[in-house]
């Protein structure tokens, strides 16, 4: 069975976190938080908004020696628009988790080839009665060939979202 594919969400997803950038004062709170897993390293961005204070923090930690570095915002945002950017992505279910961090790193990104990115994006615009948020996490490819080679691999394929929407108790898309 083939896995979804999701572009089409990514493009909307980068259009929202892009307009949260350029237009922050039109949302009255929001929390987001996406974590990078690339070239060996983990790059995790954290931005909220509540009770009309807002605070960030981003850093990259070296996967392999555990070291950590601060980064500035800017950057960190850089990284993560970079891989929205990629050509085609595929989502995992969340079913499933190894114990050993890098063990279950190198499989989500074939040995790092591939990076993976989470994202967990809760807001609500000023005047909107409603939260909207979503959380899922993506592998982003370079287009369907890498995503049938990458989906070839039966370990992975088994934690690939099959059907959209997707929606489990650990990931959803927008609700």
């Amino acid at each position: 069975m083939a896995a979804a594919f999701y572009r089409d969400y990514i493009v909307d997803l980068k259009v929202r976190i892009d307009d949260l950038h350029t237009n922050a004062e039109r949302y009255q709170t929001y929390e987001l938080t996406m974590e990078l897993l690339a070239q060996k390293n983990l790059v995790s961005y954290t931005e909220k908004k509540a009770k009309g204070q807002t605070e960030g923090l981003s850093y990259r930690r070296d996967f392999m020696t555990g070291q950590a570095v601060h980064m500035q915002q800017q950057n960190a945002h850089a990284l993560f628009s970079g891989f929205f950017n990629l050509g085609e992505f595929l989502a995992f279910t969340g079913e499933r988790r190894e114990q050993d961090a890098k063990q279950f790193a190198e499989l989500l990104t074939d040995h790092w080839q591939y990076p993976t990115c989470a994202v967990h994006f809760v807001f609500r615009q000023k005047g909107q009665p409603k939260t909207a948020s979503m959380k899922m996490h993506f592998v982003g490819l370079n287009g369907e060939a890498d995503a049938a080679a990458y989906e070839d691999a039966a370990e992975r394929a088994k934690r690939l979202v099959q059907h959209r929407p997707f929606s489990s108790d650990l990931f959803w898309e927008w609700k």
